[in-house]
């Protein structure tokens, strides 16, 4: 068990993009950590993309991988909506807005390239504590510190686990069970706090259009989200479920066909339909999108970040970008705590609990617009699959006009990007530069003013 005469360290759970973000700025700020990830391998290809929004890009930035990422990537710079039968009803400037605001604009990555990339950027001696293989079935914690034990009977002390390990939290469940042992009256979110009102195929195939492309297909109850990289195409193939449900749904490949086969003659370009790429895939999945955001993400000296505590919809293409953020205004704060500790012992389980407290806070703010965008994000996804009347005559209507965007643009999407925190210890020059300057400078900026 980690003692109070221990150095700082934190045990991250989940091996995926926002638990190797967590190692990165642990690293960075010289935070003692291991990573526990339950499959056999980092980089394993399940055929799914990630959208990195320029905010982000300045965290990848000064975690020193963005020079290396930037060409794996596809910049998005043309947008298309589609009716089911082809036509096009709208054609959008929003990725161009978001360039001119900002500096760049929202890049397309391969999950699996995203990974390897996070990975290899790290130096040999953080990479080595990066563990596969290795299941967390139960934590215990003291005053002092945690105890996480996997199913292959590893054990691993530190002072905090942080769960990075999803939608499907094992992190979160324990944590759960922990508090409810500890107090089986207090109210508590239930094993999965999320709904799912839409399923979803995702997959990767060879790109069958030029890069840079991010359409969208739209109809009753089904749409889809089209990107096209410099070697792969990706999508995601939306259809409303008969009803909501939080309840996990394992798909075999029949289904996963069989909802395919619905979408055969929808558009993915003007030239491009699904039944022309699904043969040619890559790597495809089926599951249910989830949507929610967790009351508790802490207890004790457990705390989430990601998925596991807020799940929105991929329209907007933010999931992963919230995720970077949880880590930053984490790690900034365990930073500030460790160096007013004495010898970097680290504050004790009540001033972490207080913490942990103050970072939830701090992301449910109305300056993180997280609560926002996980609104926003099912409101977009219900304006494509034409949810309702209303839905249908807003995104036909309304939204597909230009001036509606760019002011959607201008004044709803560019104070948030804006507000993207950086952590506060790296000192980067900003390569993100737009018309809109960014609320949180980089390092060398502030540094200057201590």
């Amino acid at each position: 068990m980690s003692s109070s005469n221990s150095p700082f360290k934190a045990i991250i759970v989940g091996g995926g993009p926002i638990g190797l973000a967590a190692a990165h700025a642990l690293h960075l700020a010289d935070i003692d950590f291991v990573v526990l990830e339950r499959r056999p391998a980092i980089f394993e290809d399940r055929g799914a993309s990630l959208i990195v929004h320029p905010h982000t890009l300045r965290v990848l930035h000064q975690f020193g991988i963005l020079d290396e990422l930037l060409p794996r990537g596809a910049e998005l710079k043309h947008h298309l909506s589609f009716t089911a039968d082809g036509h096009v009803f709208s054609e959008g400037n929003r990725y161009r807005l978001i360039r001119e605001n900002h500096g760049h604009g929202p890049v397309a990555f391969h999950r699996a390239e995203l990974i390897e990339i996070m990975y290899n950027g790290l130096p040999k001696p953080a990479k080595e504590k990066i563990l596969t293989d290795k299941k967390l079935t139960s934590i215990t914690t003291t005053q002092d510190g945690v105890t996480a034990t996997c199913a292959d009977g590893s054990v691993f002390h530190g002072s905090i686990v942080i769960g990075a390990d999803g939608v499907y939290s094992r992190t979160r469940q324990v944590m759960r069970n922990l508090a409810l042992k500890e107090n089986s009256t207090r109210p508590w979110d239930p094993p999965h706090p999320y709904t799912a009102t839409y399923q979803l195929i995702y997959g990767s195939f060879p790109s069958p259009s030029p890069a840079g492309q991010g359409y969208d297909t739209q109809s009753k109850g089904k749409s889809i989200m089209y990107f096209s990289g410099p070697e792969r195409g990706w999508f995601f193939l939306y259809k409303r479920l008969a009803r909501p449900t939080s309840d996990r749904t394992n798909y075999t490949e029949k289904e996963i066909d069989a909802l395919a086969a619905e979408f055969a003659e929808f558009p993915l370009t003007k030239t491009v339909k699904v039944k022309d790429v699904w043969p040619r895939m890559l790597g495809a999945g089926l599951t249910n999108l989830d949507e929610g955001i967790a009351k508790h993400w802490s207890f004790g000296r457990i705390v989430l970040v990601g998925d596991a505590c807020h799940k929105m919809t991929t329209h907007l293409g933010l999931g992963f970008n919230h995720g970077i953020q949880d880590v930053v205004v984490l790690c900034n704060s365990l930073r500030k705590a460790l160096q007013a500790a004495p010898d970097r012992m680290g504050p004790d389980t009540e001033a972490l609990t207080g913490l942990f407290e103050k970072y939830q806070a701090v992301r449910m703010s109305s300056v993180c617009s997280l609560e926002g965008d996980v609104l926003k994000s099912g409101l977009e996804t219900r304006l494509h699959a034409w949810h309702n009347v209303w839905y249908y005559l807003l995104s036909w209507y309304l939204l597909a006009l230009n001036v509606v965007e760019n002011l959607f643009m201008r004044f709803v999407m560019a104070p948030e990007f804006r507000k993207g925190q950086v952590l506060d210890y790296v000192t980067r020059e900003e390569r993100m530069k737009g018309k809109i300057s960014w609320i949180y400078p980089m390092s060398y900026q502030a540094k200057k003013e201590d």
